[in-house]
This record gives C-alpha cells, sequence and structure tokens, in this order.
C-alpha cells in the first residue's frame, strides 16, 4: 500500500499535464485579441483614407465640381487606401444639383434647400457646396466564434464643406 501512495505524491509531469489543459484556452483568447487588433487597425486605416480624401475634396473642390469631382476623389480613396475597400462612393451635393447651394443637418445628412451663395441656414450655419464620402471594407474573422461579435462589414464616411 505504500508503494501505491509514493506512487500518486510523485509530481512528474504534472506541469505537462498542466499546460496542456491551459494552452488551449490561452491560443484561444491570443487568437481573439488579434481578431479584434485587426480589426481595429483597419478601421483607423480606413478612418486615414476617409481624412486624406476630405482633404483632397476640398482642395480640389475650389477648381472642380459636380461628377467629375465626385469620381477624382473616389477613385482617389480606392488608390490610398490600405485597407482593400469593397466600394467607395463620393456624392456632389447629395445627388441633387451641382450648382446650387445647400445646407446639411443630421446623421445621417439631410439636405435641405436649394439656397442661394451665402444664405444662412436654419440651424445658423451658411449653406455650401458638400462631397459626401462613404467607404466599407468586409473582414472575416479568424476565430469563428468572433463572427458573433465582429460584424463582417464595416462601413465609414464623412461629408466635406467645399465653399
Amino acid at each position: 500500500m505504500k508503494k501505491f501512495f509514493r506512487r500518486i505524491s510523485r509530481r512528474e509531469g504534472v506541469a505537462s499535464v498542466e499546460l496542456g489543459l491551459v494552452a488551449p484556452t490561452l491560443i484561444t483568447l491570443c487568437v481573439a485579441i488579434s481578431d479584434f487588433s485587426i480589426v481595429y487597425h483597419k478601421q483607423l486605416q480606413l478612418s486615414s483614407a476617409l481624412t486624406a480624401a476630405a482633404e483632397y475634396a476640398f482642395a480640389r473642390g475650389q477648381s472642380e465640381t459636380g461628377a467629375a469631382l465626385a469620381s477624382d476623389v473616389a477613385s482617389f480613396t480606392q488608390a490610398i487606401s490600405a485597407v482593400s475597400l469593397g466600394s467607395v462612393t463620393a456624392n456632389f451635393n447629395g445627388g441633387l444639383a451641382a450648382t446650387n447651394y445647400y445646407c446639411v443637418t443630421g446623421s445621417p445628412a439631410t439636405y435641405s434647400g436649394p439656397y442661394r451663395s451665402g444664405a444662412t441656414c436654419p440651424d445658423g450655419s451658411t449653406a455650401g457646396q458638400f462631397v459626401s464620402i462613404s467607404a466599407t471594407y468586409s473582414y472575416t474573422p479568424m476565430f469563428g466564434a468572433n463572427k458573433a461579435f465582429l460584424p463582417g462589414t464595416y462601413t465609414q464616411s464623412v461629408i466635406v464643406r467645399l465653399q
């Protein structure tokens, strides 16, 4: 009987058993964390691309308007993005007349008008011309369970006042 208790009380191999029990949990946790960090990084890249596109639209908006400007901005956004974008859309004055001035309120944006240049909007701001830029990208999580927490498509948008 003493031999049996001596055999049970030995500590050889305990670390291997503990590692075998804990390792799957640690690996799952690391993969899940990396999924969230990749999505966060991609969102920052998308935000940077839209910021650069907004600056580009503002600079080009002084000399170019309408559908041509919207097309240039969409192409520029797609070209500079570090993220593989699914779609980029750019609209001048929300798809309304390019020669008019509008007021933009709310989220999602609502265009009211047309107004004359320099007119005061109901909220006290000045009517202007705008370019709205929207970009989306898709991400498939490495860890299947993260699909419940991470939506597959991410969209960001910005509206730039040109004048």
